[in-house]
């Protein structure tokens, strides 16, 4: 590959206890670091990218893929003095929540903007080799939308017209018999609604494909071959193991199970 680093961003569909898409596209590359976080708003993966451009300081030799997440998400700091990630908000939790009580849909539409627009610009003003990708619908867990009013509904779409590849979880789903096709955990008898390993791989087999490789089908192999539905923990050590094992030879920075 010509870029020598790669640096991801998302939710839990770009770190969780099993590869994600940026893990195959991250095999290719000599340094890769990978800064999703489970339950991540728009807002707090920008903050994820600001932070890592502060240290890493990209350039034009680098490829960077934002995953953005659905727009009815926050975060906040609290009382420890931690960023809590909570994930996805409905109208329920908003209305009896101390802390999201002054949060409503436009807002969550006017910090997705200003993530997104804001690093879009700061990547197009590098000249960074870059991706912008959804992980959700920015409506997830909406399901019946609010009126929005002219500012919230111009940003919203000036956003979405950022995107032109499927959002992932859509694409799932058309593709997919998800209902019959997903993870069930033993110890707790839950299924996991994230993306399975499968469906991560097809998904850069259809959009990424320079970026499956020989090195890339070996992780990918080597990752189902060891994959155990006994728990969640159990997998995401095994996962760890053979992720850490695998780019040895390589620098990897990754948020999750470090």
């Amino acid at each position: 590959m010509n870029n020598k680093r790669f640096f991801s961003f998302g939710c839990s569909f770009s770190s969780w206890y099993w590869p994600t898409w940026n893990d195959y596209i991250g095999v290719n590359f000599k340094e890769y670091y990978n800064f999703g976080q489970g339950g991540a708003d728009n807002k707090f993966i920008q903050y994820k990218f600001l932070k890592a451009n502060e240290k890493y300081k990209f350039t034009k030799d680098d490829y960077v893929v934002v995953m953005f997440s659905s727009f009815n998400r926050m975060s906040f700091i609290n009382k420890k003095g931690e960023i809590e990630t909570p994930g996805d908000l409905d109208r329920e939790n908003i209305e009896s929540s101390s802390i999201t009580a002054n949060y409503n849909f436009e807002t969550a539409i006017y910090d997705s903007f200003t993530a997104i627009k804001s690093v879009q610009t700061i990547l197009e003003s590098i000249g960074v080799k870059y991706d912008l990708l959804q992980s959700l619908p920015h409506d997830f867990m909406i399901y019946e939308l609010p009126h929005i009013g002219k500012i919230a509904k111009r940003e919203l779409e000036s956003c979405l017209e950022l995107f032109t590849y499927p959002v992932l979880d859509d694409w799932r789903y058309e593709n997919f018999d998800v209902k019959n096709d997903r993870i069930c955990w033993k110890d707790e008898m839950v299924f996991d609604s994230h993306p399975t390993i499968e469906h991560h791989l097809d998904f850069v087999k259809e959009f990424f494909p320079q970026f499956i490789t020989e090195k890339s089908m070996e992780f990918y192999n080597l990752q189902k071959k060891e994959f155990t539905t006994e728990s969640s923990e159990i997998q995401g050590k095994i996962y760890n193991k053979i992720k850490n094992k695998f780019f040895k030879e390589e620098k990897i920075i990754s948020n999750f199970y470090e």
